[in-house]
């Protein structure tokens, strides 16, 4: 009986020991995820930029918006993740360097977005209506683009926007890095 109960006292003590190894894993993993990501996410308002852009649908209505402007690598890596609210008359503009083939994905992303893809004479090509959020379906923009604009889910359905609308700067854009 004594035998038992050592060995039951023991088994507590590993059990304790565990435990409070992986409490004190999972807060040092926390711990780090919390730095990692903050660094990350925060955008304070000095670093948020704009641009007034003009999407023309095919019928020839304009539509203005003063857009947040990713033109950086973690810029574009943020893009609208965990926003609480994206309004309808907000949009992301996406800019690189150079065109080329580009993939987006909803991870992360807590609203439906249109995601609009445009060429570098500023034609709408290709656009994904409603994308999921949380998704990490990748949406294609198909072929090279030169710029991209997310819109608040739904608004390219309801303002007419589509394949052959047309996009304009009124400002001039800072170069993408």
């Amino acid at each position: 009986m004594l035998v038992i109960l050592q060995q039951i006292m023991e088994a507590e003590l590993m059990y304790r020991g565990l435990v409070h190894r992986v409490k004190l894993l999972t807060g040092i993993i926390s711990l780090l995820f919390f730095l990692f990501f903050e660094g990350i996410t925060a955008t304070s308002a000095e670093d948020i930029q704009f641009v007034e852009l003009v999407i023309t649908n095919p019928q020839g209505q304009q539509y203005h918006y003063s857009a947040e402007l990713a033109h950086t690598a973690d810029l574009r890596r943020i893009g609208l993740m965990n926003r609480q609210a994206f309004e309808a008359e907000q949009a992301m503009l996406f800019i690189w360097p150079e065109t080329a083939r580009r993939l987006f994905w909803m991870k992360n992303t807590l609203l439906p977005l249109d995601i609009l893809f445009f060429s570098e004479s500023g034609e709408l090509f290709h656009l994904v209506h409603m994308a999921e959020p949380f998704s990490e379906t990748l949406h294609s923009s198909i072929d090279p683009t030169a710029a991209v604009i997310e819109l608040k889910g739904g608004e390219a359905k309801r303002l007419k926007i589509d394949i052959g609308s047309e996009l304009t700067f009124k400002t001039v854009l800072p170069d993408a890095q």
